[in-house]
């Protein structure tokens, strides 16, 4: 409501000024520093003086004086009419506006349904009467789109189906190495990610959501030589803890480990959808270091990755098992023997794909979700490079370099980009003089695909082929993302471009957001310039670097994960006498997402055990299940409302707190306003939403309510603010002042005790308006579920 109120004010005043000889004026309106000077205001006449040769407040009087009559005249259900007549110049030139407090409390108790997405998805801002106040706001120039909600297809709607539909948004986030579990740092990454999805569906964009997987990276196969070459005591150590059956045997430890690796593969047992069951991911996570620090006693043993790798490279046939590569891997030798390249190729997809599910997992847990997974290896055998590096060819955008330290490589030059002035060494390698293409060379291939820009000499998209990957359920807006069945469908490419799901229509953004940390901001904007110079200079501004720093944990913090998982991580004191701890993977020193989870759930747990004093406890489920709602909240929460170009250093006790900038007080918050109504049912006062509206339109309505009002009713510019700089910490502190305003006025103006059934109809309505917005801020903004109890 209030951002059509503010679209029409803005268009009265552009009308106006074009009277006065003001063409196409651009016209913005604000929220005034207090209260007492209006709901919004505009600033404009101050810079038009010299235009006009008038004074500012001559120019704004006129502005004001016509704007008068057009407010007063405006149809009943014209936003307009929700404006008060009486237009305000105050100071040198500022023209003021005041709301018509009741009936615009009684419009934002009844939101209008967002069109193009009723029933679909998950997210009750598509819902009759159920939406954020403000909820039509979308962005300029786009419709609200078709496939809302919480990522995947639903079973019923073709992939990527239905009418003539909007521009799409591509968001890409989460890309975990498929080679060990999950970290802290990976948390961010996939937080901040969904809810810039969330919100760009609050905004009425059509969103999919793509989960990059490198399968074919040195990470993944660097597991791959762990399983096959590293020393069999080292192995041992990593798989035996996991895999008990490996620790005995006749047959090497290596063919253990392979023929135990495709026995629970086969049995499904290789991934744990039980929070804290070592899985899968955990093996690899131990094992991962170790390769890496044998690598560095023992250099000559890099010659095992580069063999994989280039196995990788070559794939497997279809219908080539994992049972039958393991069987060839295996031999009554001592060891394995020299590994045939499809067998390599097999055991790393498996391996990768077991870490994929992993990570799902995981993920699901924080209530994210995705539409489609691009493998890298599909990226390799449809040959998007290939193409890709035809039209950079074409294009004269990249040169084969005949002498120097580059000579054989195809190369980049950016020494024309003003974004790479002054580099020493303005060329770019893509392509290696050994014919391997570097990392940022398959980012152009992607990234132009995502845009839609990959095409062929026909005209036709380079595309992928297309096939169910997971079924899934999320039954709710911040519920948590369960795998194995459901009415969602999460898809992943395939390298034959005949295998086709109906409808599936993937990529092709008119909007690219990449979701990387900032140590990526070279590389992408290595890409963005590509794409610039492939000629399309629009698309190159809509491909969005979506950077933040990186994640660390206090010194307490990493003293509390050590007790609570019986980890070490071997810091030294000078480590711990920091402000924060860095982690490094490679060093072994690292946090996994469901230790931390783990973690936070059962501090959780103690917590709210400590709230419910001497009485009866709480049903171990029932505790169960509100320390982890508390847990994903404290956790997303803290995830969001840092700064994305800080260095966020994860602190438990700050994080758990139900005082102050955490997650919980604004989980308090929501569960204290449905108490309200808890109560008021109890005593049979409850009242109804259109009751509670048609009493509050013509009330006056005081400023300290009229100020919760307001804060709900500017969610919508909230949000559009947050996508447009990229910085949800706004929609956070948005979220946090909300609560704390609530809390204040839950003291001051009661609602069982109130005086009269007219005072008490107000207070229901403002607090009503209050819970339903800080419900959807919380479950379909930032995600963070709301518990039935703290």
């Amino acid at each position: 409501m209030l951002e059509n109120v503010r679209s029409e004010l803005a268009a009265a005043i552009a009308a106006e000024l074009s009277d006065l000889g003001v063409a196409d004026a651009a016209v913005s309106l604000d929220v005034p520093p207090r209260r007492q000077l209006g709901d919004l205001a505009w600033a404009g006449a101050l810079p038009l003086a010299k235009a006009l040769r008038r004074p500012p407040r001559v120019i704004a009087e006129a502005v004001a004086s016509r704007l008068g009559v057009r407010i007063s005249t405006a149809a009943p259900d014209h936003p307009l009419a929700f404006v008060e007549p009486e237009v305000a110049v105050e100071g040198p030139g500022f023209v003021n506006f005041r709301l018509r407090r009741g009936p615009a409390l009684a419009a934002l108790l009844r939101p209008p349904t967002r069109r193009g997405e009723g029933g679909r998805g998950h997210d009750r801002l598509a819902r009759d009467g159920e939406g954020v106040a403000g909820a039509e706001t979308s962005e300029p120039g786009f419709t609200p789109g078709e496939r809302g909600g919480r990522g995947g297809a639903s079973a019923a709607e073709a992939l990527g189906g239905g009418p003539q539909r909007s521009p799409k948004v591509v968001v890409e986030h989460t890309n975990i190495n498929p080679n060990k579990a999950a970290h802290i740092g990976h948390l961010r990454n996939a937080v901040l990610g969904d809810v810039l999805v969330r919100c760009l569906r609050r905004l009425g964009r059509r969103v999919e959501v793509q989960n990059y997987v490198d399968d074919t990276g040195v990470q993944v196969a660097d597991v791959v030589v762990g399983f096959l070459f590293l020393p069999e005591a080292r192995l041992l150590e990593a798989v035996a803890p996991f895999w008990p059956e490996v620790a005995e045997g006749e047959e090497s430890v290596q063919v253990r480990a392979l023929r135990a690796l495709a026995s629970r593969d086969g049995a499904g047992t290789l991934v744990a959808a039980e929070l804290g069951a070592g899985d899968f991911d955990d093996l690899c996570w131990e094992l991962y270091p170790r390769v890496t620090r044998w690598y560095d006693e023992l250099p000559e043993a890099t010659a095992h990755r580069a063999e994989v790798l280039h196995a990788l490279e070559g794939g497997f046939p279809a219908g080539f098992t994992l049972d039958a590569a393991v069987q060839r891997l295996a031999s009554p030798d001592p060891r394995p023997r020299t590994p045939d390249p499809e067998a390599l190729a097999r055991l790393a997809a498996a391996i990768a794909e077991a870490n994929l599910r992993c990570h799902l997992i995981t993920m699901g847990r924080l209530a994210v979700a995705y539409d489609v997974l691009p493998h890298e290896s599909d990226i390799l055998h449809r040959g998007f490079w290939a193409r890709a590096f035809e039209l950079l060819k074409e294009a004269d955008a990249i040169r084969l370099e005949s002498e120097g330290k580059n000579s054989g490589c195809w190369v980049m030059s950016l020494a024309e980009s003003a974004e790479f002035a002054g580099m020493a060494d303005a060329d770019k390698i893509l392509l290696r003089s050994n014919g391997t293409v570097t990392y940022t060379g398959k980012d152009i291939a992607y990234q132009l695909w995502k845009l839609g820009l990959l095409r062929d000499a026909d005209g036709a998209l380079h595309d992928f082929g297309y096939r169910e990957f997971a079924r899934f359920a999320a039954p709710g807006p911040a519920a948590a993302v369960t795998y194995g069945a459901g009415d969602r469908a999460l898809v992943r490419t395939t390298d034959d471009r005949d295998d086709r799901l109906p409808g599936a229509d993937f990529g092709g953004g008119e909007r690219v957001y990449n979701v990387i940390d900032v140590r990526q901001s070279y590389p992408q904007k290595v890409v963005k310039e590509a794409i610039r110079v492939l000629g399309h200079g629009d698309a190159a501004e809509n491909s969005i670097h979506f950077a933040y720093e990186m994640v660390a944990l206090t010194p307490a913090a990493v003293k509390r994960l050590e007790a609570a998982q019986g980890l070490d991580f071997g810091l030294s004191a000078e480590d711990m006498a920091k402000p924060f701890v860095e982690m490094s993977g490679r060093r072994g020193i690292g946090v996994k997402a469901d230790a931390l989870l783990a973690t936070l759930v059962a501090e959780a747990e103690r917590a709210v055990a400590g709230r419910q004093g001497e009485g009866p406890g709480l049903a171990a489920a029932d505790l169960a299940a509100r320390a982890r709602a508390i847990a994903v909240g404290a956790l997303r929460y803290q995830m969001a409302r840092q700064g994305r170009n800080r260095v966020l250093a994860f602190d438990f006790d700050e994080a758990l707190a139900f005082e102050g900038d955490t997650g919980p007080y604004l989980q308090y918050s929501a569960v204290r306003a449905r108490k309200i109504f808890d109560k008021l049912a109890d005593k049979g006062l409850a009242g109804t939403l259109e009751g509670d509206a048609a009493a509050v339109a013509e009330v006056a309505v005081p400023d300290d309510l009229w100020d919760l009002v307001v804060t709900a009713a500017r969610t919508g510019e909230m949000v559009a603010k947050a996508v447009a700089s990229l910085e949800f910490s706004l929609l956070a502190g948005h979220a946090r002042d909300f609560a704390q305003m609530f809390h204040k006025l839950y003291h001051e103006h009661p609602v069982l005790h109130a005086e009269d059934e007219a005072t008490r109809a107000l207070r229901r309505a403002v607090f009503r308006l209050f819970s339903r917005t800080i419900d959807e801020i919380l479950e379909s903004l930032l995600g963070i579920p709301v518990p039935s109890e703290m």
